[in-house]
């Protein structure tokens, strides 16, 4: 049996599991289906590669962006280097039995450098093996490497103006750390190869190599083949009502059920803020005036590409008034995004700083639970506590129904141009918003 080329992604996937591997390369069709958020990391992961090509520019792309094209690309890398091409992108290298793509190659004074490209803010372990079996497959293929690099980028970068390329990412010189792994990599190779030649799927057991350090993408087939799980006997209904009064005599009306959605940008968008910085695009927020009055409802969305962290402040701030309890499910997270917004702009931090001590979780009498139904399952997330308390509220016929797809929806608004479209988006957006603070309104009357 032949056995087929081995790239660095069959590498690093090989080396986290045998079976995963055998499946990529013998019955792809069984491959899940690429969910939005494995495809929106797959789109930053190629925007962070455009943006750290400006630290070298001038290149020109050896796989003309066709990377199926294998021997191609190796061939005409071949021809830039010896036609003297300084820098090269993409750059592609084989020795008949192992191949790679180098995301940027450079000649100097005195040999090659070459640089691969990761989204993540630091090196990570498996990134480690990465560069190695580049280094690898270019010294094995004829092309003798000075050194080789990881960027990556740098979360400490703070936007102010145009933006800079060179503070934007971090440059670590991998030598010391890959050239100790050359010795291992070929045995780790063979038994690659030799799984690949015996023919037959591995038999491996669901584990923690489905996850880690990536989440497989054929969980779903090898589910299948697993024996279901024996479910225990679910946990007994409880409820304690001296903890949950001693929750509610904490809260103060007005009553303020406040709820935050965020996106992220791997490259900062807007002035005062950093790679990876959630950004609050939108709040919902209900009201309740008084115990018998009915809650309001108010909520502020973003308009791209604008930076929506100024009006949303100024919304928000107006609308929460000096007194009255705010509550929020999981409070950290609205927390942490009012001190980023005090933080990047100082002027707000007077009249934000005083809100802290008016919050109140609605997350904890479950997490602690001072309330809890078998429904949950075990978990005190909103979206466990709401079907166990309120039937008849669900996110089931939202077209949005979780956060992820929330920022996706919102990031697509930049490229939208059609009108029906953005408002549809847009209609989608405030709905979801708004389910999480009625949720949450429901959710206490239930206490």
């Amino acid at each position: 049996m032949n056995v087929p080329m081995i790239s660095k992604s069959s590498f690093i996937r090989g080396q986290q599991c045998h079976k995963s591997l055998w499946l990529h390369l013998n019955q792809p069709d069984e491959r899940d289906e690429i969910s939005d958020s494995q495809q929106r990391i797959f789109d930053t992961g190629h925007s962070v590669g455009s943006y750290a090509q400006r630290l070298f520019p001038g290149g020109i792309d050896a796989s003309r962006g066709a990377h199926e094209r294998i021997s191609e690309a190796v061939a005409y890398t071949q021809e830039l280097i010896a036609n003297g091409q300084s820098v090269i992108y993409e750059a592609a290298f084989s020795d008949g039995e192992t191949l790679c793509y180098m995301d940027i190659l450079v000649k100097e004074k005195n040999g090659y450098a070459a640089y691969e490209v990761k989204a993540s803010t630091g090196v990570r372990d498996y990134q480690i093996l990465d560069v190695a079996f580049q280094f690898f497959v270019i010294n094995r293929s004829g092309l003798p490497l000075k050194r080789v690099s990881l960027i990556h980028v740098n979360n400490q970068y703070v936007r102010r103006g145009d933006l800079d390329i060179r503070q934007l990412f971090t440059i670590d010189l991998m030598n010391d750390r890959v050239i100790p792994l050359q010795e291992t990599i070929p045995g780790e190779l063979l038994q690659l190869q030799q799984m690949l030649k015996a023919g037959s799927i591995p038999d491996i057991s669901m584990g923690r190599q489905c996850t880690n350090p990536f989440p497989c993408d054929f969980q779903g087939f090898c589910s299948q083949s697993c024996a279901p799980n024996e479910k225990s006997n679910p946990d007994p209904a409880r409820r304690d009502q001296e903890a949950l009064d001693e929750f509610l005599a904490q809260l103060e009306y007005p009553l303020y059920f406040m709820d935050f959605e965020t996106i992220q940008f791997a490259v900062p968008q807007y002035d005062e803020s950093r790679p990876y910085q959630q950004i609050p695009f939108q709040f919902s927020l209900h009201v309740q005036r008084s115990e018998n009055a009915s809650a309001e409802h108010y909520e502020f969305l973003g308009t791209p590409p604008v930076d929506p962290r100024p009006a949303f402040t100024e919304e928000l701030l107006a609308l929460l008034g000096k007194s009255g309890t705010i509550i929020v499910w999981n409070q950290g997270f609205e927390m942490n995004r009012l001190r980023e917004i005090a933080r990047d702009f100082p002027d707000y931090a007077h009249r934000i700083e005083p809100l802290f001590e008016r919050f109140a979780d609605l997350m904890v009498p479950f997490r602690r639970r001072h309330l809890y139904k078998p429904e949950m399952n075990g978990s005190y997330s909103l979206k466990a506590v709401l079907p166990a308390l309120v039937p008849d509220l669900s996110y089931s016929d939202l077209e949005i129904q979780e956060g992820g797809t929330a920022s996706e929806t919102y990031e697509s608004l930049y490229f939208d141009s059609n009108s029906e479209s953005i408002l549809r988006k847009r209609k989608n957006l405030l709905k979801y918003c708004e389910m999480d603070t009625v949720s949450m309104v429901r959710i206490l009357e239930k206490l």
